[in-house]
């Protein structure tokens, strides 16, 4: 009886299994054939980088790229970033973005401050990370639970769609036309590199235990290969780790992917992962050598964990509840873009927008859990829109969590967590699309057309974001008209205005700004420096006094204030 009751239990599980279409033998469609070679995939996603950010080559210097970049001695002078290596004997400059202001160092020393330079290499590293999503994509259905998917046929369309969605899509313009945020780019390059080298490594490793074992014990080069892999993905996390502090949470990234997509001893599996999981150590140490001992450190651990703001830790937290729901909703509807955003703080989770944001979120990880456990043996495609949900919230979790920044709310922030949001999305379409396959021949057709007009919808708006990144005046006037509350972009403006010689303008919004902020030093500063500029002396030399009231150490102030006297 318990036999045949189980041959019953395995009978349902099969039907259930060929109602959703999961004939993994089934080939796709012969008119769709064409799309699957990785070549015409490749030069696609680079065809449509190369599209949507061909007006981004001249953007010029922006925001914080003066103070990042062209004002920065490391970067003028290469010698002064890369003589701790030589003779180490302190920190590294810029700490744990080491390797990415190395790179605007080399950038300049190769082409000085031409912006074409700065922009091609930018692009370059978001075709990879492109390229990067497209592997992860099918290195994933290699794996033990999705090589029996009902989705593995389509595999190849996924990881395409998947990185046309990622190099496409609007909202990653201000980590690849913002100059300075390469750190948040080049990041989620090493992030992603060493997360695709584990699973390259994994799946050799995996091969090895079930299949020809004396084979491939016997074939040094197989093992070279496997040696190199596991030591690229380790360097590759200690890379990202020096580049930007986002990487902390790679190793936990990794180790939720061991457990999700592989099996194994489990003593075997934690000796994989202790290299890793070592490199999560590299952040919180830079900041103990930087602050000279540990017990400095803990002794001021509230001003280390924190950057650039006093809010309370519980204020930034809740207040980033709404900006996650806001993030959500540029990635489905990117408009209204802003590289400032006067974005409200909020005090108390009972605010009916920080509950409903908070139950929100907490559906949509409660969606992520629902999957991986409701179809764990049936659907095994689950599983990667459940990692794909997980990976957004803590691959957000350093930025959007209890560690306070000035600004609550950036759209680089979503450079890395987005990859997540669009292989879940397309995994659920395609997985939507294979159930009514049975009834509608041409249902893949439609999901092509459907995904091809979404790319090239998403392709036309990062070209038109583009265009307000043309020059700083036009970038400014359409922050202030989203942010008319804010005093920054009126600043910002300001210096727009007097950086081409428009001083009358330009002391318009310096007002403006000063309205709004009137303990802003710098706005007084700039004031200063337009009357200077049209010969007002006694106007200049009463601004700069101001300014140096509010910023008496600044050298540059008293500098103009004594060339104001001298005239």
């Amino acid at each position: 009886m318990e036999k045949k009751a189980e041959t019953k239990r395995h009978l349902k599980k099969q039907k259930s299994i060929q109602e959703e279409g999961a004939r993994t033998d089934q080939p796709p469609e012969t008119s769709l054939r064409f799309l699957q070679s990785p070549v015409f995939h490749f030069l696609c996603i680079a065809f449509i980088a190369f599209l949507s950010y061909s007006n981004s080559f001249h953007v010029p210097f922006s925001f914080d790229d003066a103070k990042n970049i062209v004002e920065s001695p490391y970067v003028r002078d290469i010698g002064l970033i890369t003589e701790p290596l030589k003779h180490y004997s302190g920190t590294l400059p810029y700490g744990s973005r080491y390797i990415g202001y190395l790179t605007f160092a080399l950038n300049y020393k190769f082409h000085g401050f031409h912006v074409t330079g700065f922009h091609m290499v930018n692009l370059l590293i978001h075709l990879f990370n492109a390229l990067l999503v497209y592997l992860f994509v099918l290195y994933t259905f290699r794996t033990p639970f999705l090589n029996r998917s009902a989705l593995k046929d389509r595999a190849g369309m996924i990881a395409f769609f998947s990185g046309l969605l990622f190099v496409s899509h609007p909202l990653q313009t201000q980590a690849v036309t913002y100059i300075v945020q390469r750190l948040a780019s080049l990041a989620g390059l090493f992030y992603l590199l060493s997360v695709v080298l584990y699973i390259k490594w994994r799946l050799i490793l995996q091969d090895t235990d079930t299949g020809e074992r004396n084979t491939v014990k016997k074939n040094w080069a197989h093992n070279v290969l496997k040696a190199l892999l596991y030591m690229a993905s380790v360097l590759s996390a200690v890379f990202a780790m020096k580049t930007k502090e986002i990487a902390f949470t790679l190793p936990f990234m990794i180790i939720l992917y061991e457990f999700l997509f592989f099996h194994g001893p489990l003593r075997k599996r934690v000796k994989y992962l202790v290299p890793i999981m070592t490199t999560v150590l590299i952040i919180p140490l830079g900041l103990i050598k930087a602050h000279k001992t540990a017990g400095t450190v803990f002794s001021h651990i509230d001003n280390v964990a924190r950057m650039q703001t006093d809010l309370p830790r519980w204020d930034y937290l809740v207040t980033q509840f709404r900006v996650i729901v806001t993030y959500i909703r540029l990635l489905i509807f990117p408009a209204n873009q802003n590289i400032d955003y006067d974005y409200p703080t909020y005090h108390s989770l009972l605010t009916p927008q920080v509950f409903l944001s908070f139950m929100l979120l907490l559906f949509i990880g409660g969606i992520g859990i629902y999957l991986l456990y409701r179809y764990r043996n049936t659907s095994p495609q689950a599983r990667i829109i459940s990692f794909g949900i997980f990976w957004f919230f803590i691959t957000l979790s350093v930025e959007s969590s209890i560690v306070p920044i000035v600004d609550v709310i950036f759209e680089h922030r979503l450079y890395l967590p987005s990859m997540g949001v669009f292989i879940s999305v397309i995994v659920a379409i395609y997985w939507i699309s294979n159930k009514f396959k049975v009834r509608w021949k041409n249902t893949e057709k439609i999901t092509a057309i459907l995904l091809v007009s979404i790319i090239l919808i998403f392709s036309g708006a990062t070209y038109a974001r583009n265009e307000v990144w043309q020059n700083n005046i036009r970038l400014w006037e359409d922050t202030v008209s989203k942010s008319p509350a804010k005093a920054r972009p009126y600043y910002n403006l300001g210096k727009a205005f007097e950086d081409k010689g428009l001083y009358d303008k330009a002391l318009e919004q310096f007002y403006i700004a000063l309205k709004l902020n009137p303990d802003d030093g710098t706005s007084y500063y700039h004031v200063g420096n337009a009357y200077l500029y049209k010969g007002l002396f006694d106007k200049a030399i009463e601004q700069y006094q101001v300014a140096l009231k509010f910023m008496p150490d600044n050298a540059i102030s008293h500098f103009n204030l004594g060339n104001a006297y001298y005239v």
